[in-house]
């Protein structure tokens, strides 16, 4: 079975993308927004996943945001930054929750700032591994800029601590 991080953890990868041919099967699923737009109503077992492109409007995401365990997002080359703007807004304006997962072209050297911008999860691309992604989150022990986990900047932080505050 194919393994992920989530929450800095290797765990196995229980979700499986959805297929009209086994929409009758349990488990968590992924769906495309328009697959599960189509079939929503219907009865299911397991957890529900969306998966979307870099360039999804994550307004449109909105209405579902309570129902699903997981985004997805596929970001289709590690230079394309849409990815870390939509796992920013999916925390920090729309207050999603649950797991934001980068899958893709997801390597060693994105994974600390795709975590800054709000993904708790990351599927390696073909030729990397989960362990090798869990290695890139510990590179760094501070940032300078703001994120998602830490709001304040390091000046800011370093005044506080320094002024006994």
């Amino acid at each position: 079975m194919h393994e992920v991080v989530v929450n800095r953890q290797i765990v196995p990868d229980t979700w499986v993308r959805f297929s009209p041919e086994q929409s009758e099967a349990g488990g968590d699923r992924l769906y495309r927004l328009e697959e599960w737009q189509a079939v929503r109503a219907q009865a299911r077992e397991g957890r529900v996943g969306l998966w979307v492109e870099t360039d999804q409007d994550p307004e449109a995401l909105r209405p579902y945001l309570p129902e699903v365990a997981l985004i997805a997002i596929h970001i289709s080359s590690f230079t394309d930054g849409r990815g870390h703007s939509l796992g920013r807004l999916l925390r920090e304006v729309y207050g999603y929750q649950g797991e934001i997962r980068a899958e893709g072209d997801v390597i060693q050297d994105t994974v600390n700032d795709l975590e800054r911008c709000g993904f708790n999860g990351f599927s390696p691309r073909p030729g990397e591994t989960a362990d090798n992604l869990l290695r890139g989150l510990g590179l760094f022990s501070e940032a300078y800029q703001i994120s998602v986990e830490r709001p304040e900047p390091l000046f800011r932080r370093r005044l506080s601590h320094h002024s006994g505050g």
